[in-house]
């Protein structure tokens, strides 16, 4: 039986295809759905410097709005789908080892990933964070491509 799902959100197509997924069998299986961005501990880019500068904000809080923002249209999708229960989570350090964390603290029953996301190495078949789930997870884990 599949009572939580948890799918990685970063704003790439292929996690916003993973939430889609995800999001159909939360509905079918009437689970509840687990939103979940990873940042890294130091990411600041000259982006976030200057929204944080526009925004009149610290960058650590702008940091915060801005990973934010990134749960919403996976939030949409789900809520769309018709999901009733979504929990949004905003995590700091590496992905995999804070999904790996993640999926076994909760007793998630299924974890739905996108092949590659926006990490710094585009060119690899199989992302690192999804490679690594998929040998590491004590679930069941879903790639999407």
């Amino acid at each position: 039986m599949i009572r939580t799902i948890l799918v990685a959100v970063d704003g790439s197509e292929p996690s916003l295809r993973a939430a889609s997924l995800a999001a159909d069998l939360a509905v079918k299986y009437e689970a509840t759905l687990h939103l979940v961005q990873v940042v890294q501990p130091l990411s600041v880019t000259k982006e976030l410097e200057e929204f944080a500068r526009v925004e009149r904000m610290d960058v650590a809080t702008s940091r915060d709005v801005a990973t934010r923002y990134l749960l919403g249209p996976a939030e949409s999708i789900a809520k769309t789908a018709g999901v009733r229960t979504v929990v949004r989570e905003v995590l700091t350090g590496d992905p995999a080892e804070c999904l790996l964390d993640y999926t076994r603290d909760r007793a998630i029953d299924l974890a739905v990933l996108g092949r590659r996301g926006l990490g710094r190495v585009r060119g690899l078949l199989m992302g690192s964070v999804s490679s690594k789930m998929s040998s590491l997870a004590e679930c069941p884990v879903l790639t999407v491509k």
